[in-house]
Parts: C-alpha cells; sequence; structure tokens
C-alpha cells in the first residue's frame, strides 16, 4: 500500500474520530436540540453524514464496474436523510455512521495511487479522483465537528 493512500486513510479517520468527539458526553436532549448547525440539531447532522457516507461507499463500489457516479442533489439527499433515521435512536445512527467509514476506508486503502489520482466521479458536473473524494469528506468530517464546538462553546456544553 502507498504511503499516499496510508496518509489519507489516516486522515479520514482522524477528521471522523474530531468529529465524534465534537458531541461526546452530551446526553440526548442536547444532541437533540435544534440550531446547532442551521436549523439541524447534532442527531441531524449525524443522520446527514451517515447518508452521505453510504452514498460514497455506493459509488466506491459502482466505479469499478464502470458505473457512472455522480453526485445526488444535495437538498434531495439531506430530505432523504431527514426521513431515513426518522425516529431511530441516535446510538444506531452513531453506530451506523462509524461502522459505514471503514469499508470506505479499506476500499481506499486498497487502490493503487494511479486508481486514486483518476478522475472517474462527478460532482457538480467536476470529473474528480477519489483522492478528491476523499479530501471532500474529510473537509465535511471537519467542518460539522467545527460547528458542533462552536455550538457547545457558546452554550457551555
Amino acid at each position: 500500500m502507498a504511503v499516499e493512500a496510508l496518509s489519507s486513510t489516516a486522515d479520514l479517520e482522524d477528521a471522523r474520530e474530531q468529529l465524534l468527539q465534537s458531541f461526546a458526553g452530551l446526553d440526548e436532549s442536547l444532541l437533540n436540540e435544534p440550531n446547532v448547525v442551521g436549523e439541524w440539531s447534532i442527531r441531524d447532522v449525524i443522520a446527514h453524514i451517515a447518508t452521505w457516507d453510504a452514498w460514497v461507499r455506493e459509488v466506491l463500489d459502482a466505479a469499478p464496474q464502470g458505473a457512472p457516479a455522480s453526485a445526488p442533489d444535495e437538498e434531495a439527499m439531506n430530505q432523504r436523510a431527514q426521513e431515513r433515521f426518522a425516529g431511530t435512536p441516535f446510538g444506531e445512527i452513531r453506530r451506523e455512521m462509524r461502522s459505514t467509514r471503514m469499508p470506505i476506508l479499506c476500499q481506499f486503502a486498497a487502490m493503487s495511487d494511479a486508481e486514486r489520482a483518476r478522475p472517474r466521479y462527478t460532482m457538480d458536473d467536476k470529473l474528480i479522483s477519489a483522492d478528491d473524494l476523499a479530501e471532500s469528506f474529510i473537509e465535511h468530517d471537519l467542518t460539522h465537528a467545527s460547528e458542533i464546538r462552536a455550538w457547545r462553546k457558546l452554550r457551555s456544553v
């Protein structure tokens, strides 16, 4: 396995760990409190991330078979996340978010440098590589982790 793959995989793991730590220790009422990230609660954010991780896993699974991969409509995807996890206990959503990332890490780490660098996914009408996709998910986790930490600081929780 190439050093770059190990580094990117570690960065994906680190970003996810920062996200998990951003809401560690909060009780259920705080996890469900609205307006943490926009109108969303932390629960909504985690459902959103679990849904996007499931999508990226589908994209990575389909790519070797030559299936086209394009980003879904962001609003529709976020609505699907809320519908999919409505009434689901937070612990179950968190478990799914954690378990969905591991196969992504394995798939990414198994790619050669050339496979990871080759643009083959379409996002926002732009052809991107697996490396680009990984970077966007690292940024996604870190952004939401930062937003949750800022909310916690503001609320002193």
